[in-house]
């Protein structure tokens, strides 16, 4: 409903005409097909005795990509269909879906929306996603099915020449299929202040309310009152680096504490080569951990080009999570991995690509067990149109 409403928004009647608006790129319509094989440790495949085991896995995907664009629109969406075939384990054999739309509209002279929804249905999160690093890291688990919903909206309305004005709200809707089904609802509200100073720095201060809905009897709803700074330095595209502190007040079952967030991003673009780092700090709740967590992330990456027809990318990251409050059954578990993912292109229409991941995760004694899963692939891919 949020991509429909939003694909319908450029026939709106106009308020203002502006030059120079969103519409920079050209339209375009691309549907391509891929097939392939390769090797994963999913976590769910066991043997009889209860060993982690691996199997071979066969893929079919279907990429369709769309992107649109006017004086005052810009927005592109990607949806992603796979079916997975297992070599030894037929009752695992799925098809995985993945969205994600971007849309951002100038609505007046002064105030821009922007859209974001980022969706996956499957058995094997590290499969679906791209090699890159993500602030939605997925927490590993041996439940097969899972699905997630992110949803996100902001108007920017500009108060002078140095300040503008921030609202937004967000949900995270997210299932884990078991009997019975682990679900958690998260909604978020904000609102801040965005001041610019000079050509390259600007400082933003932000209020940020969020609810934590999990549909369990053994676990409470919670929430959560927040404040932070942040500090930009750079141009909207080229090298920039970001740093931002703040606290939110966490409230569950009657109890409250106060917790530290932070954040802070690094990116240098050189001649052949894109640089990102990161590191985040903030609360999350994962359907594996059915739970308000303190969510601690640092990744590093890289992507480039390989003569004239080949790309290269790579990441890695590290990250913790650790309970909230002291209710219920404690979660601290820790996870490390990384991704390489090389493609070259024969001619406009035909590539061939591999993608090798790994993510190894770690729990301490009695909150659950320690996972790693590999995923190795090799494909080849048309583009039809």
């Amino acid at each position: 409903m949020l991509i429909l409403g939003a694909c319908a928004l450029p026939a709106a009647p106009a308020h203002a005409q502006v030059q120079g608006g969103a519409g920079t790129t050209p339209n375009e319509l691309k549907l391509s097909v891929g097939l392939g094989g390769g090797y994963t440790s999913n976590p769910s495949l066991r043997s009889d005795n209860g060993e982690l085991i691996g199997d071979s896995i066969a893929d079919l995907r279907g990429d369709l990509v769309d992107h649109r664009s006017s004086p005052r629109t810009d927005w592109s969406a990607r949806y992603a269909a796979l079916y997975t075939r297992y070599g030894s384990n037929s009752e695992f054999d799925s098809i995985n879906h993945a969205l994600n739309f971007d849309g951002r509209y100038l609505l007046t002279r002064r105030t821009h929306l922007k859209l974001l929804e980022y969706f996956f249905y499957t058995r094997n999160p590290l499969q679906i996603e791209t090699t890159a690093p993500t602030n939605e890291t997925v927490i590993l688990t041996r439940q097969s099915n899972r699905w997630r919903s992110v949803s996100d909206g902001s108007f920017d309305t500009t108060l002078s020449r140095s300040s503008i004005l921030q609202v937004g709200a967000s949900s995270r809707i997210e299932r884990i299929d078991r009997n019975p089904s682990i679900d958690i609802h998260t909604y978020s509200g904000r609102i801040g202040i965005q001041n610019q100073i000079g050509q390259k720095d600007g400082i933003s201060s932000t209020y940020t309310y969020s609810r934590y809905n999990f549909h369990s009897d053994s676990t409470t709803d919670a929430e959560t009152h927040g404040v932070d700074v942040s500090w930009s330095h750079g141009p909207p595209s080229g090298a920039g680096c970001m740093l931002s502190g703040g606290v939110s007040r966490v409230t569950q079952g009657g109890r409250g504490q106060n917790r530290f967030t932070a954040g802070a991003t690094l990116h240098h673009p050189f001649r052949r080569l894109d640089f990102v780092s990161g590191y985040r700090r903030t609360l999350d709740a994962d359907a594996a951990i059915a739970t308000v967590t303190v969510a601690q992330n640092a990744y590093a990456g890289i992507t480039g080009t390989a003569g004239r027809w080949g790309s290269v990318g790579g990441f890695g990251e590290y990250g913790t999570r650790d309970s909230i409050l002291e209710t219920g059954e404690a979660v601290a578990l820790k996870y490390a991995g990384g991704g390489i993912r090389a493609s070259i292109a024969f001619n406009p229409r035909l590539s061939l690509s591999a993608d090798a991941r790994r993510r190894k995760q770690t729990s301490s004694t009695g909150t659950g067990d320690d996972l790693t899963v590999n995923t190795f692939f090799l494909g080849l891919v048309f583009q039809v149109f």
